[in-house]
């Protein structure tokens, strides 16, 4: 078990649709619906699945995906042969690992959003059904497609993003961004990328070292410009409460729903668009709604304290963690100031949030390691023995924050 000061273990893979995973709980099965979008025929299946199979609980991820939990290994095993059937994976293993594309939820519903935002994400995936060669890439490496609009241009995370740009695409790799371009241009060039970054063997994704996506373009012999300061984060949109007319958010707090809630969201989109659009940032859209959608379990208030802390499975779904680190997460809630977020982790791993938050936090069964204004993985900025004093330091950092940013 591990200790704060410990190297956390890593699996070496990602749970995907033909990767289950094994962890405390049971076995981790994963979808990754096309475009974060299900149906909600699809999302009955996935809560009927959940319940049948597993053990009920079900979680939103930070790129758009469901995961289902407690499948024994040989459900986990017969998991893709059902959800093939459904429509919601694909028979080639190789072509589903390499479909980890992102895309602007609202492409489509949000006029804002750049028109031919889909059209880009629809190439690139059949370009990516066809790279045999992109087969090489890390399991945890993605792709997105960003048209702007309600949900501002970098706010999806992924390794190469087709970003638009007053009428054009630029490609941005790590720190680096291509010069104007047309989207089946901006296409082919992700791929060269890609491919080169292959080629390269480089030893970490451009999300882990935005500096390598310069030599990447070098290599493909691209012009691109590379700023001298790392860009700003760009705060990601709270997706809950009404977006725009007949289009409503509902929170899962924690990122955690069970197969209850997820059944009850079908039905209301069945009354709708028949859509339900999943978000990187623990939230479902419900399109053709004449109100808010009252479902029990979810936030439907964009101020609620909920939507600004983030925390994994704890020791009831990880080996890594030592305490119920959801609950922790929850009793924080309350002090944490509209702009703030804070995230509490298992471990250095930090998997529910691996960007930088205003506090970061790893509980032990006897201490806590706290970082200001960084990740979990980070040097810690302080310990902490008791809960109480934790509490009094978060109200302290993130009222200081508030207090700069305004």
């Amino acid at each position: 078990m591990n200790t704060l000061s410990e190297a956390p273990v890593v699996k070496g893979w990602c749970p995907g649709l033909y990767a289950p995973m094994q962890a405390a709980d049971g076995w981790l099965v994963r979808v990754r619906p096309e475009f974060g979008r299900l149906t909600a025929a699809q999302a009955l299946c996935l809560a009927q699945e959940a319940e049948q199979h597993g053990n009920g609980h079900i979680t939103l991820t930070n790129r758009a995906n469901l995961q289902l939990r407690g499948f024994s290994h040989e459900q986990a095993l017969a998991f893709p042969a059902r959800m093939q059937v459904a429509g919601l994976g694909l028979p080639n293993p190789a072509q589903e690992k390499r479909l980890a594309l992102q895309i602007t939820p609202f492409a489509g519903l949000d006029p804002t959003c750049a028109d031919d935002t889909l059209l880009c994400a629809r190439l690139l995936k059949a370009a990516l059904l066809e790279r045999d060669s992109l087969s090489g890439l890390p399991d945890k490496f993605g792709f997105a497609v960003e048209g702007g609009g309600i949900c501002p241009v970098g706010a999806l995370k992924a390794d190469i993003r087709l970003q638009t740009d007053r009428g054009a695409w630029r490609v941005a790799c790590g720190a680096a961004r291509s010069l104007p371009l047309t989207g089946p241009q901006a296409v082919q060039l992700a791929l060269l990328l890609a491919e080169a970054f292959v080629m390269q063997s480089e030893a970490q994704r451009p999300m882990r070292n935005p500096h390598c996506g310069a030599r990447l373009f070098a290599t493909c012999g691209q012009g691109f410009a590379e700023p001298a300061d790392h860009p700003p984060a760009v705060t990601p949109p709270v997706l809950v409460g009404q977006i725009l007319p007949g289009l409503y958010g509902v929170g899962a707090p924690l990122g955690s729903l069970t197969a209850a809630m997820l059944r009850a969201c079908a039905h209301n989109a069945a009354n709708g668009d028949g859509w339900l659009y999943l978000t990187p940032w623990h939230s479902i859209v419900l399109a053709g709604q004449n109100t808010q959608p009252l479902l029990h379990g979810f936030v439907t208030d964009p101020a609620d304290p909920r939507l600004r802390v983030f925390a994994c499975q704890g020791v009831k779904g990880c080996a890594q963690a030592t305490v119920d680190v959801p609950a922790l997460a929850l009793q924080l809630a309350a002090d944490i100031p509209v702009t703030s977020a804070v995230h509490v982790a298992g471990c250095r791993k930090g998997c529910a949030h691996p960007a930088a938050a205003d506090v970061s936090i790893v509980a032990g069964l006897q201490s806590y390691a706290l970082v200001r204004n960084g990740t979990a993985g980070d040097e810690p900025t302080c310990h902490e023995s008791s809960f109480d004093a934790v509490r009094a330091r978060v109200r302290a950092w993130t009222a200081e924050n508030t207090l700069k940013e305004g």
